[in-house]
């Protein structure tokens, strides 16, 4: 078995989530950027939401997955999350039949030193599978810095 026999049908962070019952509740999801005043700064919490379609053939199998966050030249950064997880067969469910795993993990105390693109990727079993670009700004006096200075943005808001 190899990552690419899964599926992800969803990647993504969120200002809180939580996996349930083979449901995801999601508060804040999909978010692009985040917005600081100073750097560096640390994010206190936030949630990663992965979505996986696991093949039948990969049931009552171990396997891995890994969540890392890298910086625009794929340097990898403070974040590396690595856990395994096994899907068996329900009673109600045929020969052949995929199963949808949801999985959130809640993030505490994440660090940005500065501002710039990041990336957090998604691994199963040692194969990449997805990623999540995430951009990280400055804002001053409520615009962004780099905007701010040539003069070509207005106010905006300072919250992610």
């Amino acid at each position: 078995m190899t990552g690419t026999d899964f599926q992800v049908l969803g990647f993504f962070p969120a200002d809180h989530a939580t996996a349930v019952e083979g449901k995801v509740y999601v508060n804040g999801g999909y978010w692009n950027m985040l917005r600081f005043s100073a750097f560096p700064q640390v994010m206190p919490s936030f949630s990663l939401v992965a979505v996986l379609k696991v093949p039948y053939r990969a049931y009552h199998q171990d396997h891995k997955i890994r969540i890392r966050l890298e910086d625009a030249d794929s340097k990898p950064l403070n974040l590396d999350i690595e856990g395994s997880f096994r899907v068996g067969t329900e009673p109600h469910m045929r020969m052949g039949d995929p199963t949808v795993l949801p999985v959130a993990i809640n993030v505490n105390n994440l660090a940005f030193e500065q501002p710039g693109d990041f990336v957090f990727k998604l691994a199963v079993d040692g194969t990449d599978m997805a990623r999540y670009e995430v951009r990280v700004v400055q804002f001053v006096g409520g615009m962004v810095a780099a905007e701010a200075v040539g003069g070509e943005s207005g106010p905006s808001p300072s919250n992610q």
